[in-house]
This record gives C-alpha cells, structure tokens and sequence, in this order.
C-alpha cells in the first residue's frame, strides 16, 4: 500500500511509482530482428526509440513490425521506415488525477505511453495495467483515510440508506445509545431508535431526547452525481458541550480575575512562552514601554527588557533577578520560570519577567535585600576560589589536631577510603573537604551524601541512579546517580551510620569491585571514586546491634580520623572565635571589632555541646545584634549561661558578670578537682589572685 507523506490525495500516486520500469531502448538503425529480440526481452507491445544522446525521438509498436513483415521486409532490413515518430509521451512527476496523463494516454495510437524525465530521456512505459493497479491502491489508501476519520469523530454518526437502513455507525455513536455495530447493521434507523426524529431534508442542530440523553442532531444527505445515495445523522451529546461551556465559563472568569490582579500591580508583569515570544503584559508594563498591549503581544521579550535572562531561565528552569535600565528608569526584575508537568516530567512552558519599578519602598528593601544576598553570594565564591588546599583554613593551636591535620594531607594523596568520627559539629563535613582539595582529585567533582536526610525509599536510586521506567513515576530518561556524577572525584558520605543494610550492601560492592548497578538496569557499571564516610555513632556499638555490616566497617576503617569536640580543645575557641568574626563582618556588612572579657569568659567555660557549629552560630547571632563595637554578654545567646538543668537569667550587667565569674571559678575547681593551684592555672591567674576571688564569693 502506498503510504501518503501528506492528506493531498491527489499527490499520493505519480506516473513514476505506476510507471512499469523493465523496458529496452530501441535506436533507428537497429534491424527488425533486434526489435523481435528486444520484444522477446521486454514482453511489451511498444517500445521507445531513442538518438545518440538518449532522448526520445519515436516509439515502434508491435503492430508496426507484424506490418513490416506483411510488406515482406526481411528481418535484417533497418526498422527506421516503421518507427512512429513524436510520440505521445508523460512526464514522471505527473499526478494520478492529472487531467493531462488520462488524455494523453487515450490520445495515443499505441497500447503503452512512454515516460520521459526532465531531460526528455524515457525512463519507463505505462499503459492500461499500470494505471489500474495504481487506482487500486489509491483507492485502498483513500479508504484507510476515510475509515480513520470516521472511527476519529467527536461526533456520534450514523450512517443509513434512502430506505432508512443502517449502513455504518461509529464508535461514539455505539457508546453513547449503547449500540453494537454488527447487531443492528441491515435494521431499520426507526427500530433501533424510536425516539429519534427524521427530516425529509437536511436539517443542522436540532435538540431531540434520545432514550433520555440530550443531543443536538445534525442530518445531512450522501450525495453521488447529484444523486442522494444516504444520508449521514450526527449526533452531539449536550452534556458534552454543557460541561465544556462551563470550562469555558470558569476560565474566562479566571483570565478576568488575573487581568484585575495583574493590572492593579504598580509593577510591571511580561509573560514570555519558551520561545521568548510575549504572550501578556499588565498595565504597568505597557506604561513602562510606552506602547499597547496589543502592538507587544507576539514580539520577543529581549526587544523589551533588555536582558538574556528570560531566554536562560526558559532552558534552567532556574529563577533569576538582576538590576538593568529600562526607559531611563531603574529597575530590578525578577524573572520567574512557568513550569507544568507533562507526561510525568516537570517542563519550563514560559516565564513571568516583573519588572519592579525604583519609586517605592517595597522596590527599595528587595534591591537591599538583593544587593545583601549578591554580597553573600560573592563571599562564598571567593572563599570557594580561596580554598586551595583547605587545611589551612582548619584553625587549631591544639596540638593534637595539629598533627591529625598533618597525617590527613599525607594520606590525602592516595585514594584509600577514609572513616571520620566524632560528635555533631566537629567539622566533619569541612575535613573532609580539606582531604579532596588536597588530593589529585581536587579537580573532580566532591559530591556529598548525607545518608540520615534522604528516605530509605529513595536513597538507592540517589545513590546509584536508575534506568528509564524502572518503576511508577520514573523519568523517561532514566536518572544519574551519586556515583556517576561524581566519577574521578570524591563521595562524602555523612551520617554513615544511619545508612540501611539493604544500600549498604551495594556500597560494599562499590567499595570492593569499583563498580554497581543502576535500579532497574541491566548490567554494572564501571566508577572510580574516593569514599569518605563520617559518622557521629559508635559503629562497633552498631554492629553488635545488627545495625551496621562488620565487612562494610572494617572496608570504610581503613584510615580513621576521630575529629575531638571543641570542649577538648578549649585553646582553640578564642581562634575561631575571631575567624568567624571576621566571617559574618564581610557577610553582614558588620564592624565588630571584637569581644569583650566578660563575653570571652562566658564562652571558654561553656561545654559547647554543639561543638564549632554551636560557637559559629552564637557568633552569627552575636553580630547581627552589634553590626559594630564589641560582642558584650548581653549580646549572647541564653542557652551559654545554662548552668546545669536551669537558664541562667540575668537581671543586669553587674549581676551577669559577677555570676560568670564565680561560675568559671566553680568550673576551674571541678575539672581541678579541688586542686586550686591547678584551678589557678587553667584560668592562667595568679594564685593570688585566685585566692581573692574565692574569698570575694565566699568558695574558700
């Protein structure tokens, strides 16, 4: 069957795919036997004559030889006097319907037609036989086409002949008056649907009741030489286009109060489709531009916001605000993408650009608020930039961490899989850090996991991706995991000790053989990375609970790093203190200049059960209450005065000191263990001075 490239039926079926292609040229020189072989050959009745140059010149008809020999030409006597000259003949790119093929086949005084290129060269013949398995097989397409849209129609149809018989009903029809085709095909349209009244002429949206379901009824005459041959009856189910009305009526409604809402916006609102095209602009813009909404519909955005912001967020899907001139005016715009989930998958379709406008407050505290945001932004690209080898940014004058820092940059330049340990907010997450940077994989990707925070559910397809369709709600695409995305670099893996057994299995894999399996997929893939894993949990402690593999410990322990809380390394608060300082005064915008004694006391006999994470955040706190001058006390947060179980409460700043004061000496004699001269020097006072103090409130 043919296939149609279009729904031009008249296009579908040219001379050249009817055209019968096994045919032999015959020139005029060549003798009456050549032209008998040459029939033999061909099994035709006519064949083309040709010159020198192959171009048609005359064809010789079968009948021309049968005359050549009654005239008693002999057979090697040249075929010339016989040849019948200008030829009818078709061009190849001819159409089925042309008018000009059928005439000129029936014009011509033999049996087949000659069928010529551009070049006038033949390149085929076509006859009676030809023509007619072409009509057949357009006739077969038109009938697929025809049979395509009448199962497609919205409408219900039924088709009857002029004595009221069914010939045909389609699919809808049949659902909506709970028909079968083939049991009611040959019966009479009046006892098959009693209800349904019959016009003598064609009649267009009559509303009838049909066996209690309200159509509107079309009937229209099938006509054939002006001869009605049928009729066709279509019938719409009312409730069908009430129900679309009402749609219609709500959406309306919806684009009335969204033009209200839009219009009463002092700002500028531009939606654009994900061709950047304009699709609305509110009032407020077409007074920015100076122009109607009509005349901007349909243009491209970056003709009336100067900006290629719009065209980015359309392909990232990521919202997007930036400050530019429009008209002379300031303004800062914000350029929001419209997403919609189609076929499972969620797709940028447009994006809102709103243009806030420089003569209002709320425009002045989002550009302050923004321009804050641009700071912090920019501080943390270049502490990025700055990181280089990260352990210098480790601060610590505690001997120890010193040297775990040193044994940490040795052995980051291998790729054995190293285990840290220790209590929540010790600088896991930072160490780690230090040892990629400091690695050949510095310039791979660091990719980190916190096992505790994504769902069991999911943590395997995160980890290691799955192929597409896997299960319900899958991407078509498939995903990439952890894993791949992280190939040649780093996998921090944190909070290890909440990972389940089912993954951790698949990570031993990992771990053993370089190499997994997607979720749903089929064979494993290849990948080469470095492991660390952190945990604030007693893997030991885990394993004799069934909680955590030994074969899984034992392949992450091969380097261990136990990070010690701050309340063991109390010489280093001070440091970090003034690091983090430093930190929020180029985040904030801030001038603390530093922090008073009283405050540095309360800090250092703190227990700081949150570790360098507890003291960054009081700091943070700390330096949005000052913006400049020193952190006092009263600038601290209540939980560094919690004094066993209860918080502490200051009633004023004497009070506040002195109750700091004769806490740290509490604190002092305790981890002394009532040795004063050894309380005197862990507050590094004289013991003299010691002594005063314990006199002054009365711990003597």
């Amino acid at each position: 069957m043919v296939v149609p490239e279009n729904l031009n039926y008249t296009s579908w079926l040219t001379v050249k795919q009817m055209m019968n292609k096994h045919f032999i040229v015959i020139h005029p020189n060549d003798s009456l036997r050549t032209v008998i072989q040459y029939y033999q050959d061909s099994r035709l009745d006519t064949l083309p004559v040709v010159d020198n140059n192959d171009k048609l010149i005359g064809v010789f008809p079968k009948k021309r030889l049968y005359k050549a020999l009654l005239d008693g030409s002999s057979l090697d006597d040249p075929c010339t006097p016989y040849i019948v000259n200008e030829p009818i003949s078709v061009s190849c790119d001819l159409c089925y319907d042309e008018v000009s093929m059928v005439v000129r086949s029936s014009q011509s005084l033999v049996d087949y037609v000659v069928v010529v290129d551009h070049q006038g060269a033949p390149v085929g013949m076509i006859g009676t036989a030809e023509y007619l398995r072409g009509s057949q097989k357009l006739i077969m397409t038109s009938n697929v086409l025809l049979e395509s849209i009448f199962n497609a129609n919205y409408e219900g149809i039924i088709v009857i002949d002029n004595n009221g018989k069914i010939l045909r009903t389609n699919p809808v029809a049949e659902k909506m008056f709970g028909l079968i085709s083939s049991e009611i095909k040959g019966l009479h349209l009046e006892y098959v649907l009693p209800d349904l009244k019959l016009f003598s002429n064609r009649s267009r949206g009559v509303k009838q009741i049909i066996q209690d379901l309200p159509v509107i009824v079309s009937q229209m005459p099938i006509m054939a030489d002006n001869i009605q041959i049928g009729t066709k009856i279509a019938f719409v189910d009312i409730s069908d286009m009430e129900q679309m009305a009402r749609e219609l009526e709500i959406v309306k409604d919806l684009q009335t109060n969204l033009d209200g809402v839009l219009n009463a916006s002092s700002d500028g609102v531009f939606v654009s489709d994900i061709s950047g095209y304009v699709k609305y602009i509110n009032e407020s813009g077409c007074r920015l531009i100076s122009n109607t909404s009509e005349a901007m519909t349909g243009m491209p955005i970056k003709k009336l916001l100067p900006s290629g912001l719009p065209a980015e967020v359309s392909k990232t899907g990521i919202t997007e605000v930036e400050v530019c001139s429009i008209n002379g005016r300031n303004c800062i715009v914000s350029h929001i993408p419209i997403n919609k989930v189609i076929y499972d998958e969620t797709q940028t379709v447009g994006v809102v650009s709103t243009v806030y406008l420089d003569d209002n407050r709320l425009t002045e505290e989002i550009a302050r608020k923004w321009l804050s945001l641009r700071q912090q932004v920019q501080y943390y690209r270049d502490e990025l930039e700055k990181r280089g080898n990260s352990f210098d940014n480790l601060v610590s004058k505690n001997p120890a961490f010193i040297k775990m820092k040193k044994d940490a940059h040795r052995i980051a330049r291998s790729s054995s899989t190293v285990l840290l340990t220790g209590e929540s907010g010790v600088g896991k997450d930072m160490f780690a850090h230090a040892i990629h940077s400091a690695s050949p994989r510095a310039n791979q990707p660091f990719v980190k996991v916190n096992c505790a925070a994504i769902p069991e559910s999911l943590l395997e397809s995160e980890l290691f991706g799955y192929a597409p369709g896997s299960f319900t709600g899958a991407s078509r695409k498939g995903k990439t995991g952890y894993f791949t995305q992280a190939h040649e670099g780093t996998v921090f893996l944190d909070e290890i000790g909440d990972m389940p057994l089912s993954i951790q299995v698949k990570i031993l894999q990992v771990l053993q053989d370089k190499e997994f399996m997607r979720v749903g997929g089929i064979r494993t893939q290849k990948v080469d990375v470095r492991i660390i894993a952190a945990t604030n949990k007693d893997l030991r402690e885990a394993i004799s609970k069934g909680a955590f593999r030994e074969d899984l410990f034992y392949r992450l322990n091969v380097i261990q790093f136990n990070l010690p809380p701050l309340r063991e390394r109390s010489e280093d608060i001070w440091p970090l203190t003034q690091v983090f300082i430093q930190k929020y005064n180029e985040i904030l915008g801030s001038n603390v200049v530093g922090i008073t004694q009283a405050a540095k006391d309360a800090l250092l006999i703190h227990s700081w059960p949150g570790n360098i994470r507890e003291l960054e955040n009081t700091i943070e706190r700390a330096a949005n209450y000052v913006l400049e001058g020193e952190i006092g006390i009263e600038h601290l947060s209540a939980q560094i005065f919690q004094f066993g179980q209860k918080a502490y409460e200051p009633s004023s700043y004497r009070a506040v000191l002195s109750d700091v004061d004769k806490e740290m000496l509490l604190v002092a004699l305790k981890k002394a263990k009532g040795n004063k001269s050894a309380a005197a020097r862990l507050l590094k006072m004289s013991r003299s001075a010691f002594y005063e103090k314990l006199g002054k409130y009365n711990l003597s």
